[in-house]
Formats: structure tokens, C-alpha cells, sequence
């Protein structure tokens, strides 16, 4: 097994998650299955492949939380390399390399963003000067690390407000779907006006969990208000996903009664039956099933997995051949097959579908970041415009639904975002912000031409900047913005 070294002052500093978290990819940005141990003051992490690779790794930041960042491509060698050296070299370099990419394309730079990349690379060759003290060296690639990413949201900022001009001046107002999704609490009555200013489309569960929470009987009662609301306030309806296979949202009496394999998905494809039979002639997308790729906890196969997805879209489009179906893609970073030697990644999982030709009219991506483990390690703006050109070139449309970090002071396990920093990596020179800011993403997303759908998932009643409503129930900023970018950009 070959393994790559690192050094790391004060390792005791770092939440004990984040080791976890790392993991090795090649040229394709596939993981490969990983083992990795960490000592005082050194880390290590190897696979059976002896060549170079990449390493990613959930890494603290001052301006955007913690995000999963990678290194250059490392070779392997004896002579460990400085961690913190190494990922702040892979993520000047991906910014820099992206900033000439978009400025040989015509993009104008503002010159905050000339200003903030030059501190950022600064500090990097300060840190590579450094000898003999290592806290030192750290501090200072921390410091281009923070940098670097401040960077990357003006410069992403900047694209996609360039980007979304042109589309506009060439294809006036956009067709894109902008979608919230409606839960089971959702308050119609009450929050419907904002929604219908703020979005263009309603996401309606209607989920197995939901749907038939208790055996032998289905309560469509809630969905059918909320398609009732959208047909009368001139919204596209989403419905789905229909079934998500992850094991806390199927009903718990299918999975107590029997959870093999053949009886999960023949109940699973009635359910799917009944509520396309149900809303046929009242929907405009099908989103049939998620939480079919990753590990599911239910032990299935790569053969298995692939069956129940061929089955999902097989079942709608039996029951309404006309309006399109898409399948959702978990985790499309592929983070679980770090853990996974045998697993099939999402590209190749959804590029089998492709070719079978189903009838699958567009790919789902779930940008669910945040949540540990199911979810996505949250990315910076650059490796999300990045991975949503990877999947458009498979050649279908795209609908991204989406989740954000959430600023938590708390400490919550099953978030990252709440995941502690090194008290000396913070800087006083760094914005204020602590989590990605969802407006930079959203207007990315929707300078992309290959992403038709958007789904916002966080519109329930929290006190946090991702949500559209505060605990009080009033509208919180993002709301607002949003409505701004409907107003502007699209029907």
C-alpha cells in the first residue's frame, strides 16, 4: 500500500472529524477506498494504487467554514509533505487557474478580486520561505488559504453576474425552473404569497415516508393542497422525489416487516404508481427517487441499485409517458467511496442509466451540503461550477436541489459547519462571513445553461442565513434576494 505523509502542528486542534474526512482521487476525481492514521504531529493516508493523486480533506476556514479542499497532485515519496503547505497550494493554484480560464474567455475582474488573490499568493510564498517553525508556515498558509477563497467568491461573483447578462441580452427572460420545497408543514395559507413572488415552481415531496407513514394506507391529503395552491397561482409542480432510499425515509413498518431487496422495491414502485397515477395531467417534472447511489444501509448490491433505478423510471413512465422524469444522484463528489472498495461512482452509476435508455429526461444533483455523513462536504463557489460542467457532459439537463451550511454555535455531530477551528487560524484580515453565502451559489447556478431546475431546500422557520424565514416566521433576507433574481432573470 502507498501512502502519502504529511505534517501537521498541533494536530489536537482540529476537530478529530476532519481526519475522516480525507481521501485520495486521480485524474477522473473518483476517490479510491483509503485507509489513513494520524500521530502527534503527522498525518498519513494511503491506498493499494502506487501513484500520484490529489489529496481532499474537510479543512477550516476563516471567511467560509469548514470546506473540503484538495492539494495539487503529490507523488508519492518518503519525505512527508506540510499539510497546511499543500492545501494552500492547491487552492491558490485552482483559483488562479480558473481566473485565467474565465479572463482568456472576456471576464472583467473587478479590482478587489487583483487585490485579495495577490495577498493570497503573498502569504503562500512567505509560508514556503519559512524554515524551522512550523506554526509559523501553518499560520501563514492558512492565511493564503483564507485569502484564496475570499477571492473566489468575488471572482465567482463576478462570473456569474457577467454571465447571467449575456444570457439574458441572447435569450431574454430564462425558462429556468426556480423551486422551494414544500414539506409536509409547510404553511401554504400563510407563506404563499412570498413564495409565489420568490419562485417560479413548487417542489412537492409527496414521499413514500410521508405518504404511507402507517401500513395500508396512503394520506395524500397535505400534497393535494399543495398542487391544488401551485395550479392556482400559475406554478410548475416538481414531484419528488417519490421514493428516497435511504433507510430513515422509507415508512419504518416496510423496513421492520421485511427489508429484503425484491419486497422494498415492488412496494416502493406501487407507491411510485399511485402518486403518478394520482397527479397525472397536473405535473410538469417527475423527480422519481433519490438516495438510490450511496450506501444505503440496506446492504444492496451494485446490481440491486442499479435495478431499483431502472424500476423507478420504468414505473413513471408506464403510468404518464409524456411528462419528463429525472433521477436524483447523491453525494455526485463521490465522497462515501472513500470508504467504499467496490462502489460504483455517481457519473458511471448515471451514465449506465443514460445509455439504457429509459426514457430519462435529466439528472438530478443533490448539493445537500453540510450534513456528515449522508450529505456533501461543503465546496467552495469554484468546485461547484466546476462539478456542475463535469455532469453537463453527459448531455442532459440538470436540476440541482440544494441545501446550504448553516452558522451553528452549537455543537451538532451531524454538521459540518459546526465542526471546531484552530483558534490561531483565525485572521483578523478575513470577512466576516462563516458559511458559504447561498446568494453566490444561487446566481452561479443560474448563469449555468445546462442547469435547468433549481430546488431551494431550506425554506422551514430557523434562525440562520440559509432559511427563508426566521423562527418568528418573518422573512429573512435570502427571501428577498431571491425574489430579486425571479424579478430580473427569469419567468
Amino acid at each position: 500500500m502507498a501512502h502519502l505523509r504529511f505534517t501537521v502542528p498541533n494536530t489536537q486542534d482540529h476537530d478529530p472529524k476532519v481526519w475522516k474526512t480525507a481521501y485520495l482521487t486521480g485524474i477522473e476525481g473518483i476517490p479510491w477506498h483509503c485507509n489513513h492514521a494520524l500521530g502527534d504531529s503527522q498525518f498519513s493516508i494511503g491506498r493499494q494504487i502506487d501513484e500520484s493523486g490529489k489529496l481532499n480533506i474537510v479543512w477550516p476556514s476563516s471567511s467560509l467554514g469548514p470546506l473540503c479542499l484538495s492539494s495539487t497532485s503529490l507523488r508519492i515519496t518518503d519525505a512527508p509533505y506540510s499539510l497546511p503547505i499543500e492545501i494552500a497550494r492547491g487552492t491558490v493554484y485552482r483559483l488562479k487557474s480558473q481566473a485565467d480560464e474565465w479572463q482568456r474567455l472576456g471576464l472583467r475582474a473587478p479590482a478587489s478580486f487583483g487585490v485579495t488573490a495577490a495577498k493570497a499568493l503573498d502569504a503562500f510564498l512567505n509560508g514556503l520561505t519559512v524554515r524551522n517553525d512550523e506554526p509559523a508556515q501553518a499560520a501563514l498558509a492558512q492565511q493564503a488559504i483564507d485569502f484564496a477563497l475570499e477571492a473566489s467568491i468575488i471572482l465567482v461573483e463576478a462570473f456569474s453576474k457577467q454571465a447571467l447578462e449575456t444570457r439574458r441580452q441572447s435569450e431574454g427572460r430564462l425558462a429556468t425552473l426556480l423551486g422551494c420545497e414544500l414539506t409536509p408543514a409547510t404553511q401554504i395559507n400563510r407563506k404563499g404569497d412570498a413564495l409565489r413572488t420568490a419562485f417560479n415552481t413548487a417542489a412537492i415531496s409527496a414521499d413514500f415516508g410521508a405518504v404511507e407513514a402507517m401500513s395500508g394506507g396512503r394520506d395524500f391529503s397535505v400534497f393535494d393542497e399543495q398542487i391544488a395552491w401551485a395550479s392556482a397561482n400559475d406554478q410548475k409542480v416538481c414531484v419528488g422525489p417519490i421514493v428516497d432510499f435511504r433507510r430513515e425515509k422509507l415508512p419504518q413498518w416496510l423496513t421492520l416487516l421485511d427489508d429484503s431487496f425484491e419486497s422494498i422495491l415492488s412496494t416502493a414502485c406501487k407507491h411510485v404508481e399511485a402518486v403518478v397515477e394520482r397527479y397525472r395531467g397536473k405535473v410538469h417534472l417527475w423527480n422519481c427517487a433519490s438516495g438510490i447511489n450511496i450506501p444505503n444501509r440496506l446492504g444492496w448490491n451494485d446490481e440491486e441499485i442499479l435495478r431499483s433505478a431502472v424500476s423507478m423510471i420504468e414505473t413513471v413512465r408506464r403510468a404518464d409517458g409524456r411528462t419528463p422524469v429525472l433521477l436524483t444522484v447523491s453525494q455526485p463528489w463521490s465522497e462515501y467511496l472513500r470508504h467504499e472498495a467496490n462502489g460504483i461512482s455517481p457519473l458511471h452509476f448515471a451514465d449506465a442509466l443514460i445509455r439504457a435508455d429509459l426514457g430519462l429526461n435529466g439528472l438530478g444533483l443533490e448539493f445537500n451540503f453540510d450534513t456528515y455523513p449522508d450529505g456533501c462536504f461543503p465546496r467552495d463557489p469554484i468546485e461547484i461550477g466546476k462539478q456542475v460542467d463535469r455532469w453537463a457532459m453527459l448531455g442532459l439537463p440538470l436540476m440541482v436541489t440544494l441545501s446550504m451550511p448553516e452558522h451553528r454555535n452549537t455543537i451538532d455531530t451531524s454538521r459540518v459547519s459546526s465542526w471546531g477551528m484552530p483558534a490561531s487560524q483565525e485572521s483578523a484580515e478575513t470577512t466576516d462571513a462563516s458559511v458559504l453565502p447561498p446568494e453566490s451559489i444561487l446566481q452561479l447556478l443560474l448563469s449555468k445553461p445546462s442547469v435547468h431546475a433549481i430546488v431551494w431546500r431550506q425554506g422551514d422557520e430557523r434562525t440562520s442565513s440559509t432559511n427563508l424565514w426566521s423562527k418568528e416566521g418573518h422573512a429573512q433576507p435570502l427571501l428577498t434576494h431571491i425574489a430579486k433574481l425571479r424579478r430580473t432573470f427569469l419567468h
